[in-house]
């Protein structure tokens, strides 16, 4: 998630918001998204775990083998027994349906308030040329600008107000129910973000940095958590980066945004003492996240620490939330979601060359999943 999804950012005026028909219209996706997740997915898993197959597949998935083959496989087969039950297929349609209906209902309640919107916009502080780098010549891979994440329209930057779109009217009104992709209903994903940043070891870091930041939702729990560290994200976004610099600048946050591959961030070595990345390796190809690991070691500081949140591994969670999980690559523009969670983030984090590596849960259903390691003293 790239922008404040569960209520309004701070330091926005009170004034903004959005008419009563477009709230309206936000508020029964968000009473749908509630009810197919809180309840009808609790009814579909009973019924999985009823079903023969399903408990076959939810005892050998508990105690067989964990390779990434053996995982496939099951997850394969577990798919189509899920697929077989009606309660299953209503509650996933329910899911698309709310996915798609975020923007195709979102987008013109926004519109009902552009000029609102995009007068607050224009009214904000002037860009700090030390702040905030874009690049116009960097080119997005190709994966980058071939999908429209999360079903966006035209991707990131197909829409000049995402930004409220996703802060008024999809955040306050459906995400706030959490029970979409990896967040488990009624989740608190604001909160999810501050004790994802405490899986930090140390009481203090002088500079943290975040690749593939988006906009400062991470930033805002860094310095909540970090009050005094400087902050440093990078992005291929523009659209991202405007926002989030705008939203640092209202907030008071300490943060240096710039348009650049995560892979190659053109940081000095050894520079930050801190790196986290939020949601951000499911929406990576494999290779680019190895890439990524090896930049992101070049860039710490011997002793420095990296923390990932992430949606877990398939081998973490029971085998009916494996299926939902594996649901959403290609039901919600997710094409590298399946990848992730087959990988072994820990795993790619050793191959980097980072130590004392290790991977926990820290809430339902296995989200946050925590990956966290230590550039070693001699590196």
């Amino acid at each position: 998630m790239t922008f404040f999804t569960n209520a309004p950012p701070t330091g926005t005026a009170s004034s903004l918001g959005l008419t009563q028909h477009g709230r309206a219209g936000m508020q029964m996706l968000g009473a749908i998204q509630k009810f197919a997740s809180s309840r009808m997915r609790p009814a579909a898993r009973a019924r999985f775990e009823g079903d023969e197959q399903g408990a076959a597949l939810t005892e050998t998935h508990r105690t067989g083998p964990q390779d990434r083959d053996a995982v496939r496989e099951r997850v394969t087969r577990a798919q189509v027994v899920a697929d077989a039950d009606p309660v299953f297929r209503l509650e996933r349609f329910l899911q698309r349906y709310v996915a798609e209906e975020n923007f195709n209902r979102g987008i013109p309640a926004i519109e009902e308030r552009r000029a609102t919107f995009a007068a607050f916009i224009a009214d904000s502080p002037a860009m700090e040329a030390d702040r905030l780098h874009l690049d116009p010549d960097l080119t997005p891979p190709a994966y980058q600008a071939r999908t429209e994440w999360h079903l966006e329209p035209g991707g990131w930057d197909g829409y000049d107000l995402y930004g409220p779109l996703f802060a008024f009217a999809v955040g306050p009104h459906v995400f706030r129910h959490g029970g979409y992709a990896a967040v488990s209903a009624g989740t608190d994903i604001t909160q999810q973000r501050i004790d994802a940043v405490s899986q930090f070891p140390k009481d203090s870091y002088d500079h943290i940095y975040e690749p593939g930041c988006g906009g400062v939702s991470t930033f805002r729990a860094l310095a909540t958590v970090y009050p005094k560290a400087r902050l440093t994200g990078c992005d291929l976004s523009p659209l991202l980066l405007r926002n989030g610099h705008m939203l640092a600048q209202r907030q008071g946050l300490d943060v240096t945004l710039k348009q650049r591959e995560a892979t190659e961030t053109g940081e000095p070595d050894a520079s930050v003492d801190g790196v986290m990345t939020y949601a951000l390796h499911h929406e990576l190809p494999p290779r680019e996240n190895a890439a990524l690991f090896r930049e992101m070691f070049r860039i710490l500081k011997p002793g420095g620490d990296i923390v990932l949140s992430d949606p877990p591994p398939f081998r973490a969670v029971d085998m009916f939330h494996a299926v939902i999980l594996d649901w959403d690559t290609d039901h919600r523009e997710e094409p590298f979601f399946t990848a992730s969670c087959l990988s072994d983030w820990g795993e790619e984090l050793e191959k980097a060359g980072f130590v004392d590596v290790e991977a926990y849960a820290i809430g339902a259903d296995g989200y946050p999943w925590i990956t966290r390691g230590r550039k070693p003293e001699t590196a």
